[in-house]
């Protein structure tokens, strides 16, 4: 299990990722993956995928390759997603944080999220 990542099944945090670290409570999922195709074609499908999503609010800013999206939980409590880009030696890797907004636990939520934004990017590349 990496820093900042509360599910072993997900990728850890890698020490380059942008977004901020999470707090000590288990509301919060940071973690970092490789691709190994091109910045552009993961931003591509990751805008894809957290539309497919159903955000009640998203936010593009493709000029840095970073998006923000807000989920709806139980119809009260709201979620922020951000995203972020990088281009690296061998491709591109993505940078995903999802926390709750309000409450300590979450349940496990915002690992189960991650983890069908991840699965949803891969299904588009």
């Amino acid at each position: 299990m990496g820093v900042g990542c509360s599910s072993p099944s997900l990728p850890s945090a890698h020490s380059s990722n942008p977004l901020p670290e999470c707090p000590s409570s288990p509301n919060c999922e940071r973690v970092s993956q490789p691709y190994d195709v091109s910045a552009d074609t993961l931003f591509a499908a990751t805008k894809q995928a957290l539309t497919a999503l159903g955000p009640t609010a998203l936010q593009l800013r493709s000029d840095s390759a970073r998006a923000s999206a807000v989920y709806r939980v139980a119809l009260v409590f709201k979620d922020d997603v951000n995203v972020a880009v990088d281009t690296t030696a061998s491709g591109s890797r993505l940078h995903v944080r999802s926390a709750s907004r309000v409450g300590h636990s979450d349940l496990g939520v915002n690992a189960r999220r991650v983890d069908r934004l991840l699965r949803a990017i891969d299904e588009r590349l």
